[in-house]
């Protein structure tokens, strides 16, 4: 069935019949018209919704102005996220272009032989050559100055440069296809096997996609789990049932950049974190900001992660 279009004044209704507070009906008439329903009650309302209604209502005394907060602290903490993540790929990138270029010089990516070319691999290290040497035609076409400089002056594009314009998720496909000797000079760097930082990649090129398109990040859950850590030994999380929590939700993201980053990144990037769940938590008047914390994988002792 289609659904129908409904106006603002019929959507602040539907809130109101399903037992959502409105007090000022000019703000939450304002809230809808700048933010789209579907994204912001819809993807904002679980932790509120009353589970034994066989309708959808909610939770007694359940202010519209709480979903906001939800929402505004999850914007919040995508924009931490993402700033973190992004001095990480920097990093990434150049120690994937110095060791690929050491044993094999700056320009001989686009050769299979260079990678680690067992049988499972030859089709995905083709694919992934033809998808540099696109994004390479690309750039050129777009003027980007960098590459049409190379191509133009040089005819081949520096590994070192190449880098800067390929997607966090083509630098992991490379990692991820680098024969081994290579990965073991990475991710010795960060005292990791090349099993846990292949996973790393891969779930931080998840979370920092979610960031940079704005989608909902606070209780993400990941295909990959990560391997249980020392942080895991030293916060008493449970090895229950396989590590349901803090192995694959939002909080594995948060022990993936204690190891990863530099200790005062890290500091700066968790007391951001810790800050915009007090915030929250003052706001929230029908929940309790466990429910958030459950959602979001982090254990009642989370700020401890700080010292540690």
């Amino acid at each position: 069935m289609e659904k129908e279009f409904k106006t603002i004044d019929e959507q602040i209704q539907i809130l109101k019949s399903r037992k959502i507070i409105i007090e000022d009906y000019s703000n939450t008439y304002e809230l809808l018209t700048k933010n789209n329903y579907y994204y912001l009650i819809n993807g904002y309302k679980e932790l509120f919704l009353d589970k034994k209604s066989k309708t959808e209502k909610y939770i007694d005394n359940v202010k519209i102005e709480e979903i906001k907060a939800l929402y505004i602290f999850d914007k919040s903490i995508k924009i931490n996220f993402l700033k973190y993540i992004l001095l990480l790929e920097n990093e990434i990138d150049t120690y994937i272009a110095y060791e690929f270029s050491k044993s094999y010089g700056h320009k001989n990516y686009l050769i299979p032989q260079n990678f680690n070319n067992i049988n499972s691999n030859i089709s995905l290290i083709e694919k992934f050559i033809n998808d540099i040497n696109l994004e390479i035609m690309y750039q050129y076409k777009s003027s980007n100055k960098m590459i049409v400089h190379y191509l133009d002056t040089y005819k081949n594009i520096p590994l070192w440069v190449l880098v800067r314009i390929l997607s966090f998720g083509k630098i992991s496909k490379f990692y991820s296809l680098m024969k081994q000797k290579e990965q073991n000079a990475i991710s010795r760097k960060y005292n990791l096997r090349i099993s846990e930082f292949k996973i790393y990649l891969q779930n931080l090129t998840l979370i920092r996609n979610i960031c940079a398109h704005d989608e909902k990040l606070y209780d993400i859950k990941m295909k990959s789990r990560i391997f249980p850590t020392e942080y895991h030994k030293k916060l008493n999380i449970e090895k229950n049932n396989k590590y349901q929590y803090a192995t694959r939700d939002l909080f594995s993201i948060v022990i993936i950049l204690k190891i990863l980053l530099e200790k005062q990144q890290f500091y700066d990037f968790y007391s951001k974190v810790i800050t915009d769940i007090k915030e929250l938590e003052k706001q929230l008047k029908s929940i309790n900001i466990d429910k958030v914390l459950y959602k979001m994988g982090f254990p009642k002792n989370y700020e401890k992660l700080l010292e540690l």
